[in-house]
């Protein structure tokens, strides 16, 4: 889960959401899910995914923050516990493949999020 957490980043997102052609990963590697860090053959299975349980109970998963090197020194005594926020998280826009990252800012140009049903 930290590692999915450091992966939502705004500087590692963009990354990951436009990787370059890797014909070793499931769908050449263009459609990926950053909550889940999984990999899908196509945007179909993509939105497909966004549908299921197993995606819906990670994005609840990750609206906790994660635990800090500080939260754990609270917890064992060395201070005051400090509840951990949530926050609000929303399945990844979809990218319509006209996306250029050379000529446009790095936020995708769908900033509203796919509704689940």
């Amino acid at each position: 889960m930290d590692e999915i957490d450091e992966d939502m980043k705004d500087e590692n997102a963009p990354k990951l959401l436009h990787q370059e052609v890797d014909d070793d990963l499931p769908g050449q590697g263009q459609n990926y899910c950053l909550h889940c860090a999984r990999y899908f053959i196509s945007m179909a299975a993509l939105k497909g995914h966004f549908r299921t349980k197993g995606h819906k109970r990670r994005l609840k998963n990750l609206e906790l923050e994660p635990h800090t090197q500080a939260d754990a020194e609270r917890a064992a005594g060395r201070g005051s516990f400090i509840q951990p926020k949530r926050r609000k998280i929303e399945t990844q826009p979809i990218d319509d493949g006209t996306f250029d990252p050379k000529t446009e800012d790095v936020d995708m140009k769908n900033p509203e999020p796919v509704v689940l049903t």
